[in-house]
């Protein structure tokens, strides 16, 4: 399931121990509207603009053809970020079965590093809509970003904690592989951002 780590335990969400700078990012490339989907209608108010969910903005975004989100198939995300230490994306899918394995999150460094997390139903992705299909997520590696409740759409959360090795140099690309299983899932992206955990980072006195 996941790969370049083999510790699950490695990939458990933590809050930062210290201070965070947060990078949102544009996808290149857009070719779905998650408004028109089951219960869609609940996302217009966030499209365009940036929201913030569990502390990390995310941009989102509409195209000239009123697409929000990126599906079926491979989208290359350009980074260019120096230190990347986190990642996040707001990644759910139509349909879907628990178990299934819907495509994968790709890392690449500019020093060649690798790092690959796989998307699975029911550990870090399921349906965005809540009803007869895959309902469950972890709630480690991936967790509830927005939710209105039961019954309706929702945006899901997946958090990568990258391997210490990129940390020494720049994140160059997101691969993003959303792989069409039909009932079993189809897989879309809707924005995704980068964070670099500032060492040493003291609060200002009140």
């Amino acid at each position: 399931m996941f790969k370049g780590i083999s510790l699950l335990a490695l990939l458990a969400v933590a809050p930062l121990s210290q201070a965070a700078t947060f990078t949102t990012l544009t996808l290149s490339t857009l070719n779905t509207d998650i408004r028109t989907f089951t219960d869609g209608a609940v996302y217009a108010p966030l499209i365009p603009g940036t929201s913030t969910f569990n502390s990390v903005p995310f941009q989102f975004a509409a195209d000239a053809s009123g697409n929000t989100a990126f599906a079926r198939g491979v989208l290359d995300i350009a980074v260019g970020v120096f230190g990347v230490t986190q990642a996040y994306t707001l990644i759910n899918s139509g349909f879907g079965a628990f178990g299934s394995n819907n495509g994968s999150v790709e890392f690449f460094g500019s020093n060649s590093s690798y790092y690959k997390v796989d998307l699975i139903q029911g550990l870090n992705i399921r349906d965005h809509f809540d009803g007869v299909f895959n309902n469950t997520i972890d709630n480690v590696t991936a967790v509830a970003a927005f939710n209105i409740g039961p019954g309706h759409a929702r945006l899901d959360e997946q958090i990568y904690n990258l391997p210490l090795v990129f940390g020494n140099e720049t994140l160059n690309t997101i691969r993003f592989t959303g792989l069409d299983l039909g009932a079993a899932g189809i897989p879309f992206i809707v924005a995704a951002t980068v964070g670099i955990e500032v060492a040493g980072a003291v609060p200002e006195p009140e």
